[in-house]
């Protein structure tokens, strides 16, 4: 396969970061799309030009990414579900540090720069003109956008007919103009809710066609540079999950394309491999916090939940067309050669699939965590070649990282060092974290 023909189209990537949000919680799937579509339409029935439409439509898809963390943030995105339907207009007095949170988390990526600065104020109500600026910043017309179509998106009710909803639904929204959304912007929504085609889309069980109707100017193709910056925001995002896992993904990436330099490959394929390294841990998304970060050693529930990771990784990146030789090398980290891996018990792995399950091992074993400093290289060296004689990793692979260990250990601290000292410091350890290494050592026993 010739890697350097390999290149994702954005709106691709945006819609597989999308899918992968609506795993965080089962009431919102299929949320950031239909907020996206909405957005969209509202942006353009209120004049908005059409670079101006794209960065609404980005916005829309990714506007709840700040939630990714920890459990308290999904419980005030419960609070949120549940005041928004009922009529209330200020779910939580820290509603607005998820949309901070995602601006920070997606500002890195030069082509999200104006969509993140709109999620940055997604929260801010109209105020009568006061909420064109929030502590001291302007607020971009598309945040209040993003804003109105979040309410828009939850308020319908299963099992009623969509345009029995029209009315209730418009009165809600004009009620709170002037006061929490902008009233241009509920006029333009009015523009739009008289035509029965709008509400048949807010049901319309492919809204990924809807949009891609919409946003022509997203279709271009990201090169091999820019799809790694973006697999880097992507790995930053998905490590912003747990506190305890940092920088794992960095960490992952670093160890992956180091070792398969040394194994000889070169050009895009060292860089597709950094970006498998990235988002090899895709799938955690649906992983809930309180399992990520449990003090003690996890259940056979839990174990189980746990296991889905990789499955929801290759199930998310195999939409995106271009993405296939990474996908397999990202989503088969967990996959042994003895047969005895998860979650497809392939045939055979492709080499780049070795490499990133060693490349994860070593990662997870050498690391810092909150509750623990990064083990000694000789406990590492002791654990890999076990798993060596156990048939789970590739010999050859972890005889490569042993020869050049000193280099390959550097590489990786450096890159999660950056991370760090880029990123700020993560939430602080509470206590001690056994539960993620108690599984990964157990898992070959499953």
């Amino acid at each position: 396969m010739s890697h350097s023909r390999i290149h994702a189209k954005m709106f691709d990537m945006v819609l597989c970061f999308s899918r992968a949000l609506d795993l965080l919680h089962d009431q919102i799937s299929d949320h950031h799309l239909l907020v996206a579509n909405i957005g969209s339409q509202i942006a353009e029935a209120a004049g908005f030009d059409e670079d101006a439409c794209l960065d609404t439509v980005i916005a829309g898809a990714l506007h709840d990414v700040g939630l990714v963390s920890v459990a308290a943030r999904l419980a005030l995105c419960d609070f949120s579900l549940d005041t928004y339907r009922s009529g209330g207009d200020d779910p939580a007095q820290n509603i607005h540090r998820h949309g901070h949170e995602g601006w920070l988390l997606l500002q890195g990526f030069a082509p999200f720069a104006p969509a993140a600065e709109i999620i940055r104020y997604h929260h801010v109500n109209w105020q009568h003109g006061a909420g064109e600026s929030f502590a001291g910043k302007v607020v971009p017309s598309a945040s209040h956008i993003i804003h109105l179509a979040d309410r828009i998106a939850v308020l319908p009710r299963p099992g009623e007919h969509i345009l029995d909803q029209r009315e209730r639904i418009v009165d809600t929204i004009r009620a709170a103009s002037g006061s929490v959304f902008h009233p241009e912007l509920v006029t333009a929504f009015e523009t739009l809710a008289s035509r029965d085609a709008f509400w048949f889309d807010l049901v319309y069980p492919h809204q990924e066609a809807l949009l891609r109707s919409r946003t022509r100017g997203l279709r271009y193709a990201l090169d091999i540079h820019q799809l790694q910056d973006l697999a880097a925001v992507f790995g930053r995002i998905i490590d912003f999950r747990s506190p305890f896992t940092a920088t794992h993904s960095s960490g992952v990436a670093a160890a992956a394309s180091g070792l398969a330099e040394l194994l000889g490959m070169s050009g895009d394929g060292l860089k597709l491999m950094n970006v498998a390294g990235h988002l090899h841990d895709l799938g955690k998304l649906a992983v809930p916090p309180e399992i990520l970060d449990k003090p003690g050693p996890l259940d056979r529930e839990e174990a189980s939940i746990m296991r889905s990771h990789v499955y929801h990784t290759y199930r998310i990146l195999e939409t995106v067309p271009g993405l296939e030789t990474v996908n397999l090398w990202a989503s088969f980290h967990h996959e042994r050669l003895g047969g005895n891996g998860y979650p497809f018990r392939p045939e055979s792995l492709p080499l780049g699939s070795r490499i990133v399950a060693v490349a994860d091992v070593f990662t997870a074993l050498s690391e810092d965590r909150p509750y623990r400093r990064g083990m000694a290289r000789d406990e590492v060296v002791a654990i890999l070649r076990r798993e060596v004689a156990a048939g789970a990793l590739d010999g050859d692979v972890v005889a490569t990282l042993l020869r050049n260990y000193e280099a390959l250990d550097h590489r990786r601290h450096f890159r999660q060092q950056v991370r760090t000292e880029n990123d700020g410091p993560m939430p602080p350890s509470m206590h001690k974290r056994a539960g993620w290494w108690d599984f990964l050592r157990s898992e070959d026993a499953a």
